[in-house]
């Protein structure tokens, strides 16, 4: 039997073996060049082991923490993909209420995180406990009206226009098809149980809103009846303002009352300040006026609400709206009154700002003018109409923030109203559950958590939307596939 010449062994490498090969020894990360520079040779060998096993082993750990990523976030599945994903692991949630008159507290298990991916993560799918009877405090007629209403401008929009709600995507034709299906629910005319199992076994709720309650601040809007006149009098002093033309026209405007240097820069009216337009009169003799009115407060007002119906001295109605503004954002002069003490938290409201500044007139410049955003009007024979495009309905139509609700979405709102007595006194809250249409939106309304419940027109719905601020939820509603 022969005898096997043995291999001889690699011999270990020295330090000068090691360091001659510059190349690799450029590529070490200065862990490993420490240890085969400053250490000795069995050492060195040690060192490096040890160093690639811890190494190896955080890259395994990474590896099992790791998410796979969500194919709709990497831009490879269509907005109709990302929500048909959504609608198959919906979070339920199991509470029950049978109250007629509640609807079930759902606990909150979304998680929103700070940073650029807060606006990726998906509102969570809820199954609303509705009551046994649905009890929306208000009539179907008016829900089918504001519902027609928006569908009549969003029929002809494309269907395929992807939009987002609060992070949930969609399209335009999602939100068609959850507008016409719903309003083909209601004119079945079925029994209150009936209809509510529908509603629960058709749609998906989502709930929206701030924090991780996912809460609305709701306020109220309205459209006052105004004294008016087309032309200016002793009485009606007023102005209210069309929207200028070209703001080319503008810049040939005297500043006069400025006492402004020679070869001043003129402004686009893009730039004029409320005090510039109503104190200094930067706007006269361009032929811009539509009206006039004969109290600075209710034309201040008339401008936070956007619209308006003008009751003339013959008696004529006419609508006016909201056709512009400038470029300055809205500031709450009922903020301002409560931080310089004039008013209570509590007498924040229209009415109570209004008294007060009656009570006493010569700070009504010093407020007003502080707010420097100016709106511009148009008249019109459609009524009050939303930034959706849709003519808006007392009690049914909501404005929130755009950027991140998109018009046209059907929703249930559950919130405290004012209660009001025959002389328009406020004598209690009630609180309320009914379905609405998002269709507005509102200089002062921002955020995920912020809207606005348009009450209507006339005296009586200007008192309820003064003096309404309330927390409340907001859920969606989007007809499965």
């Amino acid at each position: 039997m022969g005898i096997r010449k043995m291999k001889e062994p690699t011999p270990w490498p020295t330090k000068a073996s090691i360091l001659s090969n510059r190349p690799a020894l450029a590529k070490m990360p200065p862990l490993f060049k420490y240890a085969f520079k400053k250490q000795p040779l069995l050492k060195r060998i040690g060192l490096s082991i040890g160093l690639l096993s811890i190494t190896a082993l955080l890259f395994i750990l990474d590896s099992c923490s790791s998410h796979p990523p969500f194919k709709g976030e990497s831009g490879n599945r269509s907005a109709h993909d990302n929500y048909s994903r959504q609608q198959q692991s919906p979070v339920q949630d199991s509470e029950q209420n049978p109250s007629l008159n509640k609807i079930a507290s759902l606990p909150n298990t979304s998680h929103r995180p700070s940073g650029s991916t807060a606006n990726r993560v998906r509102p969570r799918s809820v199954s609303l406990d509705l009551p046994i009877v649905v009890q929306d405090d208000m009539d179907w007629k008016s829900l089918d009206q504001v519902i027609q209403n928006q569908l009549a401008v969003m029929e002809t929009e494309d269907e395929y226009m992807p939009v987002t709600l609060e992070g949930l995507s969609l399209t335009k034709g999602d939100l068609i098809n959850t507008l016409n299906a719903f309003q083909k629910l209601l004119r079945l005319n079925l029994e209150p149980d009936e209809f509510n199992r529908r509603v629960r076994k058709e749609f998906r709720l989502y709930k929206a809103g701030q924090g991780t309650d996912k809460k609305f601040l709701f306020t109220g809007y309205y459209t006052p009846v105004l004294p008016a006149s087309p032309f200016r009098t002793e009485e009606y002093v007023y102005p209210i303002y069309r929207l200028p033309d070209d703001s080319a026209e503008l810049n040939t405007i005297s500043l006069k009352p400025f006492d402004a240097p020679k070869n001043a820069f003129f402004p686009t009216w893009k730039s004029y300040t409320r005090e510039q337009i109503d104190h200094h009169g930067v706007l006269k003799n361009q032929h811009l006026e539509i009206a006039w009115l004969k109290d600075d407060l209710e034309r201040f007002f008339l401008h936070i609400q956007g619209s308006a119906i003008l009751r003339f001295p013959d008696g004529k109605l006419q609508n006016v709206g909201y056709a512009g503004a400038n470029k300055y954002a809205y500031q709450s002069i009922g903020k301002l009154m409560v931080k310089d003490g004039l008013l209570g938290k509590g007498e924040r409201s229209m009415q109570g700002i209004k008294k007060y500044l009656r009570n006493y007139p010569q700070l009504i410049p010093k407020y007003l003018y502080q707010n420097k955003r100016y709106i511009f009007f148009a008249y019109n024979d459609v009524g009050p109409r939303g930034s959706g495009g849709g003519t808006l309905v007392g009690g049914r139509s909501l404005a929130t923030d755009k950027s991140i609700y998109p018009a046209g979405g059907l929703a249930l709102i559950f919130v405290r109203k004012p209660v009001l007595n025959q002389d328009n006194k406020i004598i209690g809250w009630k609180r309320t559950f009914r379905f609405v249409v998002d269709q507005d939106t509102g200089s002062d309304i921002k955020g995920p958590g912020r809207a606005d419940l348009f009450f209507g027109i006339g005296q009586r719905p200007g008192i309820m939307a003064g003096s309404f601020k309330e927390w409340g939820d907001v859920y969606y509603l989007i007809k499965k596939k």
